[in-house]
């Protein structure tokens, strides 16, 4: 046994994994963020999908089919997908770790996304990871960028490299919770900056966040990256507002 392995067994011993829903014990050295009861009640998005943003359509019968916003107005990424809805359980372990600064309840659910197996995305058609970036402002006051942590465990998942200071958000925004979806689309207007051209010429480029709400940073991040020269722009989120 390395002395690595034996100082990851003694702090399980000492704090033990649990579930980030009801705060059960889990198996030592595991990877899993919820226990399998919790795991029950999380509200996967899986099944009829708009084929580019990804909203699920759970009670209608018919296959795959474009939304209305997408329709209206076709976003600038090619295709979003996420993992669970933005509730109950996910949405109180996202706010542990977004509010509450909880990095180990962020690292499990890190794990927890980069386990998701996205059913229709093709990871070995990118080529570069960009999480979404928070203003400096924001970032010294919340200390780290969650986005960052999530895109990180992707990287390590599908060996696809992390770039995490290509996009740069410039403008100082209001916080987007409250906001309705024009109020967001102005808020977020020219917003984010690509710091070199020449590393986004061709890429085709995942961006990673941890919630979709409207859409309108992530549209407005893609828009900046397509303007820069990518190829297409893909967005994973570990949570979606339904």
């Amino acid at each position: 046994m390395s002395l690595n392995e034996a100082l990851r067994n003694i702090t399980d011993v000492i704090f033990p994994p649990r579930c980030l829903g009801c705060a059960e014990i889990l198996p030592q050295r595991s990877s899993q963020a919820f226990c399998p009861a919790c795991k029950e009640k999380i509200r996967f998005i899986t099944g009829s999908l708009c084929p580019i943003c990804g909203i699920a359509f759970f009670d209608s019968p018919a296959s795959d089919h474009l939304c209305g916003n997408c329709l209206e107005s076709k976003p600038y990424f090619c295709l979003a997908r996420a993992v669970a809805s933005y509730e109950t359980l996910i949405l109180d372990a996202i706010h542990q770790f977004k509010y509450g600064r909880n990095i180990s309840a962020g690292a499990a659910l890190a794990s927890f996304m980069a386990e998701f197996c996205f059913p229709d995305f093709d990871f070995t058609d990118y080529s570069l990871i960009i999480p979404v970036p928070l203003h400096i402002r924001r970032l010294r006051e919340r200390s780290f960028n969650q986005s960052l942590i999530l895109a990180q465990a992707i990287e390590k998942k599908y060996q696809i490299p992390v770039n995490f200071s290509l996009l740069k958000r410039r403008k100082f925004t209001l916080t987007q919770t409250g906001l309705d979806k024009k109020e967001r689309k102005n808020n977020i207007e020219g917003a984010f900056a690509v710091t070199d051209n020449a590393k986004t010429e061709g890429k085709n480029i995942i961006l990673i966040d941890d919630v979709y709400t409207t859409g309108a940073t992530i549209n407005q991040c893609a828009k900046t990256l397509i303007k820069a020269g990518a190829g297409k722009v893909a967005v994973l989120t570990l949570a979606r507002v339904l």
